[in-house]
């Protein structure tokens, strides 16, 4: 065998070996369900919406600002997809359409995407708010409907958990810690972050919607 050929394989070898062992401990991928009827499936619109196909990564700790993969408390068939918004101790409030930590204002700025018409009702669509926050270190564009935030009273942060919120924050989408089914979720349920957005459900082609960061 020529060594060229020998040490080609060698390389190819190990580098199979260091990809397994990434593939099998730290990343993994999650497909959004293709469904649109399903309201969950919008609940991270306008970053995440349905068929689209995510890198995750199952590795370190989970900060604020980030997307995580949650056991859904609402079906165990299901992955929970949402944002931390909130650690033990933090007062989260919606008030008159402002959205408080702390007592603090979150900042928002003009959102870098075009805003997104989602079904609505079954038999309608309409096109959402698109604002760009910035928390936890980090800016993402969010989405509601144009009447404002669906209020939340205050709430604090139970030790160990999180508090999470969907990217689109209004009803029927949103599917986080502000409604009674979700709730604050334990943190050992969250520990898979959602880093990047490889493909739209229209695949490699649909260069507006390929390779984009969710943080």
């Amino acid at each position: 065998m020529p060594t060229w050929l020998r040490w080609t394989l060698w390389i190819v070898g190990i580098l199979g070996i260091v990809l397994g062992v990434f593939r099998y401990f730290f990343i993994d991928f999650h497909r959004v369900p293709d469904d649109v009827t399903d309201p969950r499936n919008w609940a991270m619109s306008p970053n995440l919406e349905p068929g689209d196909f995510v890198l995750v990564w199952r590795g370190g700790t989970p900060h604020v600002g980030d997307v995580v993969r949650c056991n859904d408390p609402t079906d165990p068939q299901r992955w929970l997809v949402s944002r931390i918004i909130g650690l033990p101790g933090d007062k989260i409030e919606i008030v008159d359409g402002v959205f408080k930590i702390n007592n603090f204002r979150i900042g928002t700025a003009a959102c870098s995407q075009n805003p997104r018409a989602v079904p609505y009702a079954d038999t309608s669509e309409v096109t959402l708010t698109c604002l760009n926050e910035e928390h936890g270190g980090n800016k993402h564009d969010i989405a509601y409907l144009p009447t404002g935030y669906t209020p939340f009273a205050e709430a604090v942060v139970q030790g160990g958990k999180y508090f999470v919120m969907s990217d689109n924050r209004s009803s029927p989408w949103s599917q986080d810690s502000r409604t009674p089914e979700v709730g604050q979720l334990p943190m050992e349920s969250c520990t898979q972050r959602l880093v990047v957005r490889l493909t739209s459900k229209n695949g490699w082609g649909d260069s507006a919607r390929r390779m984009g960061w969710l943080f």
